[in-house]
């Protein structure tokens, strides 16, 4: 527990020092994104390998967010999160000096490690200090952070771009998180380290990087015009293998605690917590989610580049109709989320994210940039209906000693639907592309291609929307939440209780 919340807690101190650095990681994201394909000239590489500059970084957040979830419990979420900020911003410089794009990827991994750190302490944070009854309101209003990052990358990476260089999109972020980290460091409350300290399973977190880097590489090689049989083969048995010892490892660790044999380390999933419906479904689509959200933000700035013609700057105000419409709807379904059943709000958020999916099938050559602003828009207020609900949801179906372990978790499904979702979208437009086109790849791009590339686009979001259709389906399938009496208790943090179904 935080020292300093014993009474009433400065909450908004708190929640501005999380909400800042949520403001500048989501930021850089989005800068990136922009930056794929004239990143992708000046190194002279193919979209897969390209893509390897936001895959490392998903990878790496995916891999060891659990690890810090676990290290915060030890350490205390302000020292992890601060330091987070510190070697996020330390990552963020080294992007700026890269030479080639293996150097790139390097960096970028550093700065994934500090993104890392905060993501899976920010969640925790926030509801430790605002306690259960207004846990929806706080995430919605960290949901306006979110987008004002997401606002601010897009237009402002564009104009770098264009009229500077890709590397000071790297060289900004720099000095700012260096002194956030700074006042984190000395607002932030600490925390008093529990009494019996459980060791982290490093076994079980070896076979969980080696299930997502393998399975991760597999499918990026898939999508390699130069791809091998033989490769793809193995590299997809090596992560059926990992899939399979990471899952009986942790079956073998949640039985000897159910036994209450504490002789070896928890899992890094307690079982308490695999049992949880509430949680799973959340989990589950919170990946599905994020997974369609990537194929939009890899897909389209290349439709916009390629087919369209549109220089930097407007790609990215065009970009930008998706945090504009979250930063709207992102405080209303926070609210919503602290009166109306998650089920309700979630789903629906769902379901206008496939509507929105649906529309992009119809793009064509020569669609107007304004209404793809608009289908980019629609699809904002789905994702920001579904996301503060769904995460509120998550976290008050458990009590407070397995607090660090959900947001790290929630944090780990979303990361995880990014990397798949460019892992996935490179391997569906590569093979569409090159069947269409008669086996080239997206860097042979010409004018005399536009056709292919629409109907690559179309059949590629096709797939994804089947994706977000099974989403909806599932999340409408949450447990019922129990009755609220409407008012919220005043800055009281509540434990859920611990039954399964919830």
């Amino acid at each position: 527990m935080f020292l300093y919340m014993t009474s009433t807690p400065p909450k908004w101190l708190y929640f501005s020092m999380v909400a800042t650095g949520v403001f500048f990681a989501t930021m850089d994201s989005s800068m990136v994104n922009i930056a794929l394909p004239a990143i992708m000239a000046e190194f002279h590489s193919p979209l897969a390998h390209t893509e390897g500059v936001v895959l490392i970084y998903l990878l790496t957040t995916s891999a060891t967010m659990l690890f810090w979830g676990h290290v915060s419990g030890r350490l205390g979420r302000q020292r992890v999160y601060t330091t987070g900020l510190l070697i996020f911003a330390l990552g963020s410089f080294l992007c700026s000096l890269a030479h080639s794009l293996p150097v790139m990827i390097l960096f970028r991994f550093v700065q994934a490690l500090g993104a890392a750190m905060m993501m899976a302490n920010g969640p925790a944070i926030i509801k430790t200090a605002f306690g259960s009854d207004q846990l929806g309101r706080s995430l919605g209003l960290m949901g306006i952070a979110t987008s004002l990052g997401l606002m601010t990358g897009p237009v402002l990476g564009g104009f770098l771009i264009e009229y500077y260089s890709w590397r000071t999109l790297f060289m900004l972020p720099a000095p700012i998180c260096i002194a956030v980290g700074l006042l984190a460091k000395t607002f932030l409350p600490r925390e008093t380290p529990p009494s019996r300290q459980e060791p982290f399973d490093w076994q079980g977190g070896f076979w969980w990087v080696a299930l997502l880097v393998i399975a991760t590489s597999t499918l990026s090689h898939a999508a390699d015009p130069q791809r091998s049989l033989a490769l793809l083969t193995g590299g997809t048995a090596v992560s059926a293998l990992a899939l399979f010892f990471f899952l009986r490892r942790e079956s073998f660790l949640s039985t000897l605690a159910a036994a209450g044999d504490h002789s070896q380390p928890s899992a890094i999933i307690p079982a308490a917590l695999v049992r949880k419906k509430a949680l799973l479904i959340a989990v589950s689509t919170a990946t599905m989610a994020f997974l369609c959200l990537f194929s939009v933000l890899i897909l389209t700035p290349f439709y916009l580049d390629r087919v369209l013609g549109l220089p930097a700057s407007r790609i990215g105000l065009v970009m930008l109709a998706i945090p504009v419409t979250a930063l709207v709807t992102a405080p209303l379904a926070g609210w919503l989320a602290d009166y109306i059943e998650a089920r309700i709000v979630a789903t629906a958020g769902l379901l206008v994210c496939a509507i929105g999916l649906y529309s992009f099938t119809t793009l064509t050559g020569s669609s107007a940039p304004i209404w793809v602003a608009g289908r980019l828009g629609f699809f904002g207020v789905g994702l920001a209906l579904f996301l503060s609900p769904n995460s509120a949801s998550a976290l008050r179906s458990i009590g407070e000693p397995h607090i660090g372990t959900v947001a790290a978790l929630l944090a780990t499904a979303r990361t995880l639907g990014m990397l798949m979702g460019i892992a996935l979208v490179s391997l569906a437009f590569a093979l569409f592309f090159g069947h269409f086109s008669g086996g080239l790849d997206m860097k042979d791009y010409s004018g005399q291609q536009a056709d292919n590339f629409i109907k690559a686009l179309r059949y590629s979001y096709i797939c994804f929307l089947s994706i977000g259709i099974a989403a909806v389906f599932l999340s409408a399938s949450r447990p019922k939440a129990p009755e609220k009496n409407g008012a919220a208790k005043k800055d009281q943090p509540m434990a859920a209780p611990d039954d399964p179904e919830q």
